[in-house]
């Protein structure tokens, strides 16, 4: 039997980070959750992940930002697929997608808050290679 795919959340709403683990595990997913940038990158430097669920806006408004451009340039983390799941399309007006925004935002997908279950856990699938 295979191991459980490991999926890591980042956001600083833990409510949010809560909802999406009972959801993530209950797809059969293994979960760990981290409320800042800080515990995300120390997560990550224990233990690569199969897929990071990263939020946009934290304690800095570019904080998911920041820290998605320095996985996808570290060598050792860059092929690990992040997904953007954030509110600032709704808290600041300004739309973001991989395909326009590639240069800067380098995530692999991208989904406003709130994403509704099925659509969560198909997009997750999709991205960690997961049949379902």
């Amino acid at each position: 039997m295979s191991e459980e795919k490991r999926i890591l959340i980042i956001d600083d709403d833990e409510d949010y980070g809560s909802a999406l683990r009972i959801v993530l595990e209950n797809g059969g997913y293994r979960v760990e959750q981290a409320l800042n940038i800080k515990k995300g990158r120390e997560a990550i430097d224990r233990r690569l992940p199969d897929l990071i669920i990263l939020d946009v806006m934290m304690e800095k408004h570019t904080d998911g930002f920041e820290l998605c451009s320095n996985l996808k340039n570290d060598e050792a983390c860059r092929m690990i697929p992040i997904m953007m799941v954030t509110a600032v399309t709704e808290k600041t007006g300004f739309k973001f997608s991989p395909e326009t925004d590639g240069e800067y935002l380098k995530a692999d997908d991208y989904v406003s808050k709130p994403v509704p279950v099925a659509e969560l856990l198909s997009r997750v699938n999709k991205l960690i290679g997961k049949n379902g």
